[in-house]
């Protein structure tokens, strides 16, 4: 990828009315290959909701690539929130945090070298949309 600015973007829509349990969210897929570790012990005690946000964001970055959502790609890819200059406590903070995108490194060789992928994640009762993006590093941008 080369050239300034958003390069590309992709979406995904991921609906959760009716589920009960986060398997139902990725069906035959096994979660722990979907999710990695981080994943599922930050969003160990959630809401379905919260697991389905996650799988939107992750689902948008496999679609910016150009990459079939497969088990093992999901897998590769974590969404994980991150503190803001604002706000430098932990991720548990009250004020929440916006999602940072980390790729395993045979994804990350397909974003170019000054790039960063970021994501954002919203929801309704019933489904969870994300939107994920290629930009140019920012200054303000920390190496994750």
């Amino acid at each position: 990828m080369t050239g300034g600015g958003p390069l590309r973007w992709g979406s995904a829509l991921v609906g959760f009315a009716g589920l009960t349990r986060p398997q139902e969210l990725v069906g035959a897929m096994p979660l722990d290959e979907v999710y990695t570790a981080a994943e599922r012990v930050r969003s160990g005690g959630a809401t379905v909701q919260h697991w389905a946000g996650r799988l939107a964001g992750k689902r948008a970055v496999l679609r910016l690539l150009g990459l079939a959502p497969t088990a093992a790609r999901l897998g590769q890819v974590e969404v994980l929130p991150r503190p803001t200059a604002a706000c430098r406590a932990t991720a548990a903070c009250r004020d929440g945090h916006p999602p940072a995108v980390r790729l395993a490194p045979a994804l990350a060789e397909l974003v170019r070298p000054d790039g960063r992928v970021r994501v954002s994640i919203s929801h309704t009762d019933r489904r969870a949309l994300a939107v994920a993006i290629c930009s140019t590093r920012l200054p303000e941008d920390e190496e994750t």
